[in-house]
């Protein structure tokens, strides 16, 4: 009878080591991270309802929540930068008032504006095209445009053609604007392109509306504009820094993620689910589950700011470093952890093959995740001034999902989380095997 109450025993307990394995994804943790820093009380974590700096109040909170040490006063390390901030913007066309994000955006570095009654010049798309036919009728054609568009609007119309350079210089055409006195007037861009919006550092001497070509007709009016925007030279950000002790602290592993976005325009919310509040998500549920499972190498969490206006707080990071670069093993930035269903891309996998070798063979083993992509460097997170100084690095985004990107519509009910759980065990078991 003792015997079989030992097997059983035993039995028990390989039990509820296995379960106790496979739950080690705090999915719930993750999801109230998600949820929270999407949520419009943090105004798309940008420059509007102190959306970024509540957002990092939030997350310091949760870093003193799960123990973590601090390199500095409340993990907090501040910094500044300038921002044309876009407090709101108005536009009707047709009759019809147009929704921001949706309909239209403005370019970022737009001034304020409202509406002036002066004349509409309309950009000549079939005398562009024909103009690249020779230098002579290219130089014609900048004179005459030169000469039309003085102290009017201009609308310039979505341009069809199957010469990318073409579209290429068309879509940069209206920078040639700034030269000239634009006080009171504006551009109306169409195109049939994606609304992306972005973010910029700088105030254009012009205002620029770019508005999808559903509203472009033969009968355009453009009955009313406004934007309400503001030049701040000394924006104050703060990345959020914390860490946990390993077996051996003389080496050091980083796992970072942005947690900033594009903010509010008027009552249009960017809640940037995908970008980057999943990986923000990731990043905190492995903080907690290094909080209570000691890591082999001391583990930096590094929250960053300022990465939409042109990956600042990392810039700002290794320029002002808490600790020696030199201590650093390796580096994982998430960024983008809103699906799955194709796999995982990392940037310098290329480079760093040992490593990129070491997380497919988890992959196989493991069979988590359709495939792990590789690429060479690239400058495209805040990995890079890491990679720039020396510390080897990962970039890690997952591929599929619905792809919603700098747009209203990147909220966290459009993400895919059913592959949450498999990219997080790969990235554990990468982080252990370092």
């Amino acid at each position: 009878m003792l015997k079989n109450k030992m097997i059983l025993f035993g039995l028990i307990s390989c039990f509820v080591i296995t379960i106790g394995n496979a739950q080690t994804f705090d999915q719930k943790y993750f999801k109230s991270i998600l949820d929270s820093l999407t949520s419009n009380s943090f105004a798309g974590r940008g420059y509007v309802e102190n959306g970024m700096t509540n957002a990092g109040i939030y997350l310091q909170n949760e870093f003193q929540k799960n123990g973590l040490k601090s390199f500095s006063n409340h993990y907090n390390q501040t910094f500044t930068f300038p921002i044309n901030i876009i407090k709101d913007a108005k536009l009707k066309i047709n009759g019809k008032e147009l929704k921001y994000g949706t309909d239209f955006i403005v370019k970022p570095s737009s001034k304020s504006i409202s509406k002036i009654n002066l004349p509409f010049y309309f950009f000549d798309t079939k005398a562009y095209i024909e103009s690249f036919q020779s230098k002579d009728k290219t130089r014609d054609f900048i004179i005459k445009d030169d000469e039309s568009q003085k102290g009017k609007h201009i609308i310039l119309p979505s341009l069809v053609t199957s010469v990318d350079s073409i579209q290429k210089y068309y879509k940069q055409w209206a920078n040639i604007y700034e030269k000239d006195e634009n006080q009171n007037r504006a551009i109306f861009r169409f195109t049939l392109d994606k609304l992306t919006s972005s973010l910029s550092q700088r105030q254009s001497s012009i205002s620029e509306f770019i508005i999808s070509d559903n509203f472009y007709s033969k009968n355009l009016k453009i009955n009313d504009y406004s934007i309400d925007s503001e030049l701040n030279n000394s924006f104050e950000a703060n990345n959020i820094i914390g860490y946990i002790d390993g077996k051996n602290n003389d080496s050091v592993v980083v796992i970072s993620a942005h947690y900033d976005h594009l903010g509010k325009v008027g009552q249009t919310v960017f809640p940037g689910a995908s970008d980057n509040a999943s990986g923000t998500a990731m990043m905190m549920a492995l903080m907690k589950y290094y909080s209570k499972h000691q890591p082999n190498y001391r583990t930096v969490f590094m929250a960053l700011a300022g990465e939409e206006a042109g990956i600042l707080g990392a810039d700002y990071y290794v320029n002002h470093p808490l600790f020696s670069l030199n201590q650093i093993k390796f580096l994982v930035n998430l960024d983008i952890m809103g699906a799955g269903d194709q796999g995982i891309q990392v940037v310098n996998g290329k480079v760093f093959k040992n490593q990129f070798e070491k997380l497919v063979e988890l992959n196989q083993t493991n069979k988590y995740l359709k495939e792990v992509k590789t690429r060479g460097e690239s400058c495209n997170s805040d990995h890079c001034p890491f990679y720039f100084k020396g510390v080897p690095s990962f970039f890690i985004y997952t591929l599929g999902g619905k792809g919603f990107y700098h747009d209203p519509n990147d909220t966290a009910e459009s993400l895919d989380l059913s592959y949450s759980e498999k990219v997080y065990n790969l990235l554990k078991d990468f982080i252990d095997k370092l």
